[in-house]
């Protein structure tokens, strides 16, 4: 009967634990996913764009992406209790909606959208896009923005998850915005515009 040296044996216990720590370590420096994204400030922009050739989007793309990023607007456009607070938050651009409280709340105009090509064959998602106090663009959450209105990027795929629905939740108070840092404040974003449409 022969017995391991136990030489051998700690030689070969290191090499697993070498050979786990190395997968491990290539896992951990794999790039993220990234979502190639289009970036437009209207339907009618993103439909004109999706003749070209080298474009991966097509007019009904561009339709659905639409009509999508509107009803988020509709149940995600981050809300205020002022409208001085509003605007300040969006440069200005901000309406009026009433509750079926009779109070008053406001929200920011859409001021674009963005279609995003989901990675596994999961097709286009939307998100519709709001200035910020910044002078850049972000989502309903503010967690993503982008520099501009026109050209592609990539982003990373939860930059297309659902916000939290704000149609029936407290609308921000000046405290509360003031606590995050002001809209889209603190954020993941992307650069619009490093590769142009139609060149």
């Amino acid at each position: 009967m022969t017995q391991s040296h136990p030489i051998r044996k700690r030689a070969r216990h290191a090499r697993v634990l070498l050979l786990g720590t190395a997968a491990f370590s290539l896992a951990a420096c794999q790039p993220e996913e990234q979502v190639d994204t289009n970036v437009f400030p209207s339907l009618e922009e993103c439909r004109a764009l999706a003749d070209l050739p080298e474009n991966d989007f097509t007019p009904e793309d561009c339709a659905a992406g639409f009509e999508e990023a509107q009803a988020i607007h509709a149940e995600s456009a981050p809300r205020y209790d002022d409208q001085a607070l509003c605007e300040e938050e969006h440069g200005g651009e901000c309406v009026v909606e009433t509750r079926s409280d009779g109070t008053s709340i406001f929200l920011p105009l859409l001021a674009g959208y963005m279609i995003g090509n989901m990675i596994g064959g999961r097709g286009m998602a939307a998100q519709p896009l709001y200035r910020t106090q910044g002078g850049r663009f972000a989502t309903p959450g503010g967690g993503t923005t982008v520099s501009g209105l026109r050209g592609n990027t990539q982003l990373r795929p939860n930059s297309f998850a659902a916000a939290p629905n704000t149609r029936a939740a407290a609308p921000l108070s000046r405290a509360a915005v003031q606590s995050r840092g002001g809209f889209g404040a603190s954020r993941t974003g992307g650069g619009v515009g490093a590769r142009g449409f139609g060149g």
